[in-house]
């Protein structure tokens, strides 16, 4: 047996994954164990919906860490483009929630990487969010939303072009 075909990991079985472009590393038992630590933090966020129309979609994401799971850790907004069979999801992160936090992968011998939050996220996103338009194309544009608050309201524009209108008569 060639030592480099070895598993990274137990470093007994014959590494088979992962397939395509890059060299198998591992076996099918610690590729397994990898993934179910992943899916362990997946678990940790939930997303629920909070508004659907025909075209789109409006959801909440909480993680059990932020707050006590009350509170949102991100909105996320899908909008489906029938003619081009194309999801566009925008999410708005809150900035106070640790994005860039490192999940490591645990296995039997150690580290053998991390990901972070925002990855796990993306994960969510695609898996649960997008699957459920199950679209052709997507997109994704992610904003982490800064301590900065501002309010835009419609109401004083109309009153501007009110004014203007009072002005010009």
């Amino acid at each position: 047996m060639n030592p480099s075909s070895l598993c990274k990991v137990c470093k007994k079985q014959d590494a088979v994954l992962p397939e395509g472009g890059g060299a198998p590393r591992f076996c099918t038992k610690c590729w397994d164990t990898r993934l179910r630590q992943l899916f362990k933090e997946e678990d940790r966020f939930r997303i629920q919906r909070v508004m659907r129309t025909a075209e789109a979609e409006k959801y909440f994401i909480y993680h059990d860490d932020f707050e006590g799971g009350a509170t949102a850790v991100a909105v996320a907004f899908a909008l489906n483009d029938r003619a081009h069979d194309a999801l566009e999801v925008s999410a708005f992160l809150a900035g106070k929630f640790n994005w860039h936090e490192s999940v490591p992968f645990l296995y039997e011998e150690g580290v053998e990487c991390e990901v972070e939050m925002m990855d796990v996220l993306l994960g969510i996103i695609e898996n649960e969010l997008v699957a459920g338009w199950r679209p052709c194309h997507w997109t994704a544009e992610i904003t982490v939303a800064t301590d900065e608050i501002f309010w835009i309201d419609s109401r004083d524009r109309e009153s501007e072009d009110k004014d203007e209108a009072d002005d010009k008569a």
